[in-house]
């Protein structure tokens, strides 16, 4: 093969076989391939690291006729990548979960997934949480060295990935919910691989980077575009430990000293970085591409990476864990900060095809997305009707999203098409009063939801990061009542409140909702009804 991710080239192996081809560039090289506070890792000893855990798989007596999936548990530790590959090169899917989850989750997911053992990825026992695993699972720790492997356990004999389908699962994402069975999300090594071979497309000038961000958590699968770029161009990433938020200092000075090149994130995160006045070019020079998923690209975050980062790549992604991370890109220009709508999500990457129903004349342009592609994963574990219902065809994801495209080509998203309510018998999109908000000047995000008085939906009310007083909330209801019919301006506005991140890097919307008191800026709009 020419290039591990050229498109285009005639494929003639096996998904687990175009890992490997990644995996064995390792063996001999000496470049560091993991920084993080607790310790650093080069490639070469992650090459070897990974055949002594597949060794230890041997002797632990982990299935190897009838690969199961393993659990890792961890956060941004060296270990993770370890179990990782040791996972992908012997066919078992592997199931990320983070060390804060609690023990009753895991023993759901476990379940689920049918695991058949869990990786101590961590070099720590948080809580004793380990302790109390093992009475569920077997356990590995990782690092602690095992048992002597009989010599014949050459790498010959342990990476057997000839065996491995393309249709055979390769990870295995859960879910962040607490309530209910937990949702678990299959993607095949075909999945995966077509999404490796996207990113050089997506990337080009990945071959000139120096290092990549290690921003996200690995439970949440826009970390893959942080480690597949890494490893396929063998370059070290620069961990963010998340304990370590409030710190921005001291990561903007380690990512200056790795050179950072490729910054990866959610809006959220990067709204926290640009609070510190450190974060911008002369401090990271070479840091000149920003990638980001998972949440809305607002048009003031784009406006701030452009004056701090002068001639930066800015690309916005989309797409639900579903379909493999990600299933549209775009480079933003000053023509889209210009329009009058928010910002693209992209143009479909190829094999891929995005679409909505027919519109009937006399309604908005848009509806469902439907994915459609080599994109498309297997879907949900033990949830038929859920299977049913989302993955209609072979290859087909319903995404739940509203989206439509423009005349060009571009899509744009909307929101979720489930975010309807009725107070007061008036059907209200909050996902559409969220968009208002967010695409007014000085608005870095906004969170819109239900005002209850006696178990009653009353009023709407919006929590908006970026104002700084009453007077600046008073401005954004006025602006919005100009637009929109009185019933779809909140008429409580909230500002000045402290913003926190769920386990997947977005702002926690559901925490910003559940406590109205901790808001530092309130005003409250007097609506045409209220006159």
């Amino acid at each position: 093969m020419r290039s591990i991710g050229a498109i285009g080239e005639v494929q003639t192996t096996s998904a687990a076989e175009h890992l490997k081809t990644v995996f064995d560039r390792f063996e001999n090289s000496p470049e560091p391939c993991y920084r993080h506070s607790g310790g650093d890792l080069r490639f070469s000893d992650l090459y070897v690291r990974v055949l002594e855990l597949l060794r230890h798989f041997v002797v632990a007596g982990v299935p190897a006729d009838t690969p199961l999936p393993v659990l890792i548990w961890g956060h941004k530790d060296h270990r993770y990548l370890i179990a990782y590959w040791a996972c992908l090169l012997s066919g078992r899917a592997l199931v990320p979960v983070e060390p804060e989850t609690p023990l009753e989750r895991i023993k759901q997911i476990a379940a689920t997934s049918n695991a058949c053992v869990i990786l101590i990825a961590d070099a720590a026992d948080r809580g004793g949480m380990v302790e109390s695993l093992s009475h569920s699972l077997p356990v590995i720790r990782i690092g602690d060295g095992g048992p002597e492997v009989a010599p014949q356990s050459r790498p010959d004999t342990l990476l057997r990935t000839e065996a491995i389908r393309d249709d055979d699962v390769a990870y295995i994402m859960f879910s962040s919910g607490t309530l209910g069975q937990p949702k678990g999300i299959q993607v095949t090594y075909a999945n995966l691989v077509d999404f490796i071979r996207w990113l050089d497309v997506l990337l080009p000038e990945a071959a000139s980077f120096l290092a990549v961000s290690g921003n996200i958590r690995y439970c949440f699968d826009v970390s893959l575009f942080e480690i597949w770029t890494a490893w396929l161009h063998r370059l070290p990433i620069t961990a963010l430990d998340h304990a370590d938020f409030a710190n921005s200092t001291t990561y903007i000075q380690r990512l200056a000293q790795d050179r950072v090149s490729l910054w990866v994130s959610t809006p959220s995160i990067v709204r926290l970085f640009l609070r510190n006045r450190r974060f911008n070019a002369a401090t990271l020079p070479d840091c000149k591409t920003f990638l980001f998923c998972g949440e809305p690209l607002t048009k003031v975050i784009v406006r701030e990476l452009f004056e701090r980062f002068p001639g930066c790549r800015i690309v916005n992604t989309y797409g639900p864990t579903e379909c493999t991370v990600a299933v549209t890109s775009v480079d933003i220009a000053d023509s889209h900060l210009e329009a009058e709508h928010e910002l693209p999500i992209g143009y479909a990457r190829a094999g891929t095809r995005l679409e909505h129903p027919a519109n009937i004349e006399g309604q908005e342009p848009g509806g469902e997305i439907l994915i459609r592609g080599r994109s498309v994963g297997r879907g949900y574990m033990g949830l038929p009707e859920k299977q049913k219902s989302a993955f209609p065809e072979d290859q087909l994801y319903r995404t739940g999203d509203w989206g439509w495209q423009a005349d060009d080509g571009l899509w744009y998203f909307k929101g979720r098409i489930d975010r309807e309510v009725k107070i007061q018998g008036l059907r209200i999109d909050l996902d559409d009063v969220e968009a208002h908000i967010r695409n007014k000047a000085g608005v870095e995000d906004a969170v819109v939801g239900v005002f209850m008085l006696d178990g009653q939906p009353r009023a709407l009310q919006a929590f908006v990061v970026g104002p700084q007083t009453a007077g600046d909330l008073r401005k954004l209801a006025d602006l919005l009542a100009e637009e929109l019919p009185h019933y779809l301006v909140p008429k409580f506005w909230h500002a000045g409140f402290e913003t926190k991140l769920n386990n997947n890097s977005k702002l926690d919307r559901q925490a910003v909702l559940a406590d109205t008191t901790v808001s530092a800026v309130r005003y409250v709009h007097a609506q045409q009804a209220d006159r």
